[in-house]
């Protein structure tokens, strides 16, 4: 059996190369500047670079590299294209026999031993090598590179080095990656670009007479810039390439994943191809690996809504479903439970799509719908491997729903993910998936749904009086309105959107032994929510006007996350609010 990887620090430790004082130096200093731990641990002196390299090395489990001391061979280094090694920061520095030796700041990346076994028809041994070091050792044998970062000449400069008229019109299925190579740059400074702007998300979006490059900022659309539509087929392929799918397929969609080194950051990017009108339609979906998961304190629950979160997931056994839409912040609000349930006595495992973050002391695994391994399948295979909490990434249908709900009933925690308006609404969308409404009360331990709202730029943030009919929206939530409100503006600070950050806003259902006879019995949700509010049920739309007459946010950001209607305040649950 392989044993968990150390995290740098501890093997440090573990060889006494540094004591715990420095490490604590260190890692406050960490905490600050955001570097890597072994870069201050060289800067503070508690460390030299070949024992940084050895550590690293022996940490990922290659052989480490002294590019310094031992000068690739020129023979080695000819092997591979110099623009490859450019690119993709490698460079070969041995051959003994049929085994080529490829200096790489990261050994992990498959992507490119792959490229290199194809093209030289060597097998591939990456050793690690320090990234200042093997950059200047790339420069020495190829050139510094001349590639351009500012975007706009980087577009100039693949019009003017790919003529497209050369091609036909049936361009999507005749580029050929070499075609890609004046795109590298401007695909790489892309990515940086949205990185930078903290985005979530890259949209490549092929209109009639340009191609639109929009970022995903704080839940809202930024258009970033307009490119002409003559390079789609090169960005399209270039991202293809990346993400090794089929170039010359353009007829149906097609899903990828790249993983990507930028600025010393690692980054997981998740690939969505799909055919548009005007041409292919990308979306890359930003995971940045060097953001540390979230704990439950700073997820943004009010502390009634913590305490009570705190008090279902933290049960032995049942079920608890957390609800929203795509991008609301359902994974990392469950990352963050499992940060706080996980001990070395109890055996946590997840079936995911995919798995997005690596937790430790976790047991993660992934689903592959296209060898049939499903949801349900792997969740079966799971309760197998004696597990006491299990994470299944997401509910889609009744076979992976009853699984879950007989797996919370024989003993097992169970916590997973629904795709519904609200916590109540989550009862009659597993009835429309067949689900026994007795089992479904029995197992079920809470539900809690969760939006973000985009909090207001402290740079630019204004106020104005607050709108009469707004006003009696407040009320009927029980919120007393504030003579003024405050509202986005846009500066530059906020790339004039008037946002700047994202916040939580939840509401949890916790299903008790009298909310358990109400779902048994298929009582309407209205009824539900009424029962649920008197053990602790608070719609989110109390939270998020909470928000509005504090000034984190804007009614009009409230109206837009949330349903505010003006006729709750004569319901029967607006009274039990009040």
């Amino acid at each position: 059996m392989t044993s968990p990887r150390k995290r740098l620090g501890e093997l440090l430790l573990s060889l006494r190369l540094i004591d715990q004082d420095q490490l604590d130096s260190a890692l406050a200093s960490q905490s600050a500047t955001k570097m890597p731990l072994g870069s201050i641990l060289v800067d503070m002196g508690y460390i030299t670079e070949e024992l940084l390299l050895n550590a690293l090395a022996a940490q990922i489990g290659v052989c480490p590299w002294r590019i310094e001391a031992e000068q690739p061979d020129p023979k080695a280094v000819k092997k591979v294209a110099g623009q490859v090694s450019q690119e993709r920061q490698c460079l070969p520095v041995a051959i003994r026999g049929d085994l080529l030796l490829v200096a790489m700041v990261n050994p992990h990346d498959f992507a490119t031993i792959s490229l290199i076994r194809k093209q030289t028809g060597l097998r591939v041994e990456p050793v690690l090598a320090d990234a200042k070091r093997l950059a200047e050792a790339i420069e020495k044998f190829h050139g510094k590179s001349a590639a351009p970062e500012n975007l706009d000449e980087l577009v100039d400069l693949a019009l003017k080095d790919f003529n497209v008229t050369a091609k036909s019109k049936d361009k999507s299925a005749q580029i050929t990656e070499t075609d890609t190579r004046p795109v590298v740059g401007l695909v790489n400074q892309v990515l940086r670009e949205a990185i930078r702007f903290g985005a979530s998300d890259i949209h490549i979006e092929p209109r009639n007479d340009r191609v639109e490059v929009r970022y995903r900022v704080d839940g809202g659309m930024l258009l970033a810039r307009q490119i002409p539509p003559t390079l789609l087929p090169m960005l399209v392929t270039r991202l293809k390439i990346m993400a090794e799918l089929d170039i010359v397929e353009y007829r149906i969609p097609q899903d990828g994943r790249i993983s990507v080194s930028i600025d010393g950051r690692e980054v997981d990017l998740r690939v969505s191809v799909l055919p548009n009108y005007h041409g292919q339609r990308i979306v890359l979906r930003i995971l940045d690996k060097s953001v540390s998961l979230k704990n439950l304190s700073e997820i943004g629950f009010s502390d009634h809504n913590l305490e009570l979160f705190r008090s279902l997931v933290n049960k032995p056994y049942g079920m608890f479903l957390v609800t929203g839409p795509t991008g609301s912040g359902k994974t990392t609000t469950l990352y963050a439970a499992l940060k706080e349930l996980k001990k070395s006595s109890n055996n946590v495992m997840t079936c995911e799509d995919p798995v997005e973050y690596d937790i430790d002391g976790v047991n993660q695994s992934q689903v592959n719908e296209k060898v049939g391994l499903t949801f349900a399948k792997q969740l079966r295979a799971i309760l197998r491997q004696d597990p006491d909490i299990v994470l299944v990434g997401e509910i889609r249908d009744g076979e992976t729903a009853e699984t879950a709900i007989r797996a919370a009933l024989t003993g097992h925690m169970v916590l997973s993910t629904l795709h519904c308006n609200d916590a109540p609404s989550s009862i009659p969308r597993l009835l429309d998936m067949g689900i026994d409404p007795y089992l479904l009360g029995t197992s079920l331990t809470g539900v809690m749904a969760q939006r973000l709202l985009r909090v207001l730029c402290p740079h630019c943030t204004s106020t104005k009086p607050l709108d009469p009919h707004d006003a009696d929206i407040m009320r009927g939530y029980g919120i007393e309105p504030p003579d003024l409100t405050s509202y986005s503006v846009g500066c530059q600070e906020c790339a004039n959107t008037g946002f700047k950050g994202r916040t939580a806003i939840h509401e949890l259902m916790p299903v008790n032994s009298e909310v358990s006879k109400l779902v048994a019995s298929r009582t309407p949700v209205e009824a539900i929510s009424e029962l649920a509010i008197e053990y602790g049920y608070i719609p989110m739309q109390q939270q998020a006007l909470e928000m509005v007459a504090s000034g984190v946010t804007s009614m009009e950001e409230a109206k837009r996350v949330v349903f505010l209607d003006a006729a709750f305040a004569g319901s029967s649950l607006a009274r039990k609010i009040a």
